[in-house]
């Protein structure tokens, strides 16, 4: 990450108290808002074609660091992985957000609602729900960096519960519920 990105996120971690929001109409809200309701060209339209996406908490999965360049592979990456989760809904909450010289630092909560059995939970459907901080630069009305910081230990401790509660499926398992 760029040592500004860096020090932006830095600064803003440390900062007390709510931040001003920032507005509706901002390229990164826009950007964020066409991931949320899974509309892959309107996300396209807002990515500069170099653009740069990054999250370097997959390694909680013990997964490489995710860093996807160019504005059609984001895309693809972003559906491909909604595809694949078996994911149905995304809201996001933004709680806090900051931007100064292009660059957004977007606090969100999240509720994603996607397939229980890929958790090996045994229900059709599950929410998990946590914490993203976005830091999204833009340039001439475009995104040219997004790197998201994911708290995943949430969603850890939502799937554990809900496997003690409607149980855990696997290959002995009938369809989920």
């Amino acid at each position: 990450m760029h040592k500004v990105s860096f020090w932006l996120l830095t600064c803003w971690l440390l900062l007390p108290g709510k931040l001003a929001a920032c507005t509706e109409d901002a390229t990164a809200i826009r950007y964020l808002e066409a991931i949320e309701t899974m509309q892959w060209q309107r996300m396209r339209s807002l990515l500069a074609v170099d653009a740069l996406y990054t999250d370097p908490t997959m390694v909680h999965f013990d997964r490489d660091a995710i860093s996807i360049q160019g504005a059609e592979n984001i895309v693809a990456f972003w559906r491909s992985s909604s595809e694949d989760s078996g994911t149905n809904q995304i809201n996001y909450e933004i709680t806090a957000c900051f931007e100064t010289a292009g660059y957004y630092i977007v606090n969100l909560d999240i509720n994603t609602l996607v397939s229980g059995r890929l958790w090996n939970v045994n229900k059709r459907e599950i929410v998990l729900s946590g914490r993203v901080m976005s830091v999204i630069h833009v340039a001439d009305g475009r995104v040219i960096e997004h790197h998201d910081y994911v708290e995943y230990s949430n969603a850890d401790r939502l799937v554990a519960e809900l496997q003690r509660k409607y149980g855990r499926t696997g290959p002995d398992t009938d369809e989920a519920n």
